[in-house]
């Protein structure tokens, strides 16, 4: 499998990569199948030069870019941005956003789930007082 990932040069804290096609198996800067570009992260402008057309080939024939290089590829216009993959859930301020985008649409599954949300909540009461009243038999 082929594979389109950033191959390291440079010195110690001065990092310089090449936009390699190259097997999956090979070492990071091992022997590359074609130099497609470069990548200076320490340039504040034009840190991407890249061979366009030699790119859209190897995407073409199959050649799988890793993450750095597909969210390089993607700014260059290449190719779509990749979805973020959260690991946990949402925090408070997102959820709180969701619903008021759901209050100010004026959706009525909103209204469902917070009577749903109420009716839960007077079960779990109903089945705590159930729970003392037996503690109570149990006493007696």
């Amino acid at each position: 499998m082929v594979k389109l990932r950033l191959a390291r040069f440079g010195r110690k804290n001065i990092p310089f990569y090449r936009l390699v096609a190259i097997q999956a198996r090979t070492k990071r800067s091992g022997e590359a199948i074609e130099y497609l570009g470069t990548y200076n992260p320490k340039l504040e402008k034009n840190k991407l030069t890249i061979k366009e057309d030699r790119i859209k080939y190897w995407l073409s024939v199959g050649a799988q870019p890793t993450d750095t290089v597909h969210h390089l590829l993607a700014k260059a216009g290449l190719v779509k941005p990749l979805k973020k993959k959260y690991k946990k859930a949402p925090g408070k301020n997102v959820k709180a956003k969701i619903e008021a985008e759901k209050s100010a649409k004026g959706d009525k599954t909103s209204e469902a789930a917070k009577e749903n949300k109420v009716n839960e909540v007077k079960t779990e009461k109903k089945i705590d007082e159930d729970k003392g009243e037996k503690k109570e038999r149990r006493e007696n």
